[in-house]
């Protein structure tokens, strides 16, 4: 907990940005061909390693210039009864998303976010533009992994993380935004198509598996980006990130007392204030940070994130980890002690003293194996490999992949299957070969509109 609280402490006296995949898009000219793609103009000088990558962007390259502002229409939706809602979500009693709305009828595409992350998150405002200048309709749809989907998801069984279960309640959340746009917006859509980054991409497969079934949508195209073979292998590497010193936390703590203190003082000796991509990349460059300290950076973003989904499906749930069971939080109670414990707690741990006795009370006959198996892409492998209308983008050095789980991706997907060399995890997403990629696969009506 003292790490986490450092973290957000130096955030506060620094007032730098410092977040997992920092994503800055600036102004830029228009292109005379609405199918090429614009490039911005510099690059940056940090030597590249798949931490960095993952901390700061593929910045190595060059990025695609994409439209500086789109018709984003901020939505709610309200999935279960305001007042069952407990009274410390007070600020939560409606299921946000967004729409971003093409002026005719046009092709609809949902996208998923990843783990922790909401339907406005950096990655996800990247997709929404490269999608809507492809000519799509836009939904986006936080990850069932999110505070504000699991507050408002109306279940008391389903567990966030247990692939079929979270695209079950996806699929029918989906339909009620659907026919909400429909009926508040006008949109017309002419056909559906999905993808999702990270966890998203997962839960895009699981959707797609459904909705081969239920066919309420016939997805024409789904792309999963940067999915876990296996979550519970993913978060594990995560988890892993925050020690990494044999002497532990306070270890950990140092160095990030060592992290910020650099940074400031990069901050400090600028010419100017203000913040551009050049001007974080600067200090990173001067920083020079080693890969101990990138994936401090990197665990302590998940553990900050894990624990704000750690807390809500414990008071959601009632199922006392974290606060004790059948007590009422209401909305003036300090939840300072319940933090602490949500913070110190890893995901694995969570897992193994939560999720699996609450699974198998639903399934008394689901062994631990058994639950591991169906969180990942494994659990329907069959079906993966011989759907063409599923592909897959990732990169070779993704840090959330464990070893022999790239190889296992290209041998599912096959020719389906963009590897790219490099990129981290989800660092490529605005870079030109990435949104170039998204096109191809993406063909829709491009949209020419100003950038």
């Amino acid at each position: 907990m003292r790490l986490v609280n450092k973290i957000f402490k130096h955030v506060k006296n620094h007032a730098f940005p410092m977040t997992t995949g920092i994503v800055m898009l600036l102004a830029a000219c228009s292109s005379n061909n609405p199918n090429e793609i614009a490039v911005k103009p510099y690059t940056c000088d940090l030597e590249y390693t798949r931490y960095q990558a993952t901390v700061t962007g593929y910045c190595q390259v060059a990025a695609a210039v994409l439209p500086e502002e789109i018709p984003v229409i901020e939505k709610t939706i309200e999935l279960r009864d305001v007042a069952s809602i407990p009274d410390i979500f007070w600020y939560s009693n409606k299921m946000k998303y967004s729409l971003v709305k093409q002026e005719e009828e046009a092709p609809l595409i949902f996208v998923i976010a990843g783990t922790g992350a909401s339907y406005q998150s950096a990655k996800m405002i990247s997709l929404q533009k490269t999608l809507f200048q492809q000519g799509y309709h836009v939904i986006s749809l936080s990850s069932p992994t999110y505070s504000n989907f699991i507050i408002n998801l109306d279940s008391t069984t389903d567990f966030p993380g247990v692939l079929a279960q979270d695209a079950k309640n996806l699929y029918e959340i989906m339909q009620k935004v659907h026919r909400q746009v429909v009926t508040e917006d006008n949109v017309a859509a002419t056909t559906f198509s999905l993808t999702g980054y990270s966890l998203g991409g997962a839960h895009s497969a699981y959707l797609a598996k459904l909705d081969e079934s239920e066919k309420v949508f016939d997805f024409e195209k789904v792309v999963l980006i940067n999915p876990p073979v296996s979550l519970y292998n993913s978060v594990n590497i995560l988890d892993s990130y925050l020690d990494l010193k044999e002497s532990g936390p306070d270890a950990a703590t140092a160095m990030i007392d060592d992290i910020f203190t650099g940074f400031a003082n990069s901050y400090a000796n600028q010419a100017s204030s203000s913040f551009s991509q050049s001007s974080i990349y600067a200090l990173f460059k001067e920083a020079n940070l080693s890969e101990e300290e990138l994936k401090l950076l990197i665990g302590a973003s998940f553990r900050m994130s894990s624990s704000d989904m750690l807390f809500a499906l414990d008071v959601s749930y009632n199922v006392g980890g974290l606060i004790y069971k059948n007590h009422h939080i209401n909305k003036f109670e300090s939840i300072t002690d319940s933090m602490h414990r949500a913070h110190v707690t890893t995901f694995g741990e969570y897992f193994e003293k939560v999720i699996v006795p609450w699974q198998q009370k639903i399934d008394e006959s689901l062994t631990r194996e058994e639950l591991i198996a169906r969180l990942g892409l494994k659990n329907i492998d069959a079906y993966l490999r011989h759907s063409d209308k599923i592909s897959l983008v990732t990169n070779a050095d993704d840090i959330i992949l464990a070893d022999g789980e790239v190889e296992y991706l290209q041998d599912v997907f096959g020719s389906r299957a963009k590897i790219f060399a490099r990129g981290g995890h989800c660092g490529n997403m605005d870079r030109v070969s990435f949104v170039d990629y998204m096109n191809s696969q993406f063909e829709g009506t491009t949209n020419d509109i100003e950038k």
